[in-house]
């Protein structure tokens, strides 16, 4: 499904962090989002 635009992004776009999270490379938005994953089990579960 595509947008007015035809480039298929669905129109999700708006918020400084969606636009900043697009510009990123998947390599960066995995390390990343890794990351964040590691960061919540920790608080979830301390050593």
């Amino acid at each position: 499904m595509t947008d007015e635009n035809g480039d298929g992004s669905g129109g999700v776009e708006g918020t400084r962090l969606a636009r900043r999270w697009q510009a990123l490379d998947r390599g960066w938005q995995a390390l990343l989002l890794g990351l964040a994953v590691v960061a919540v089990h920790l608080v979830i579960q301390p050593f």
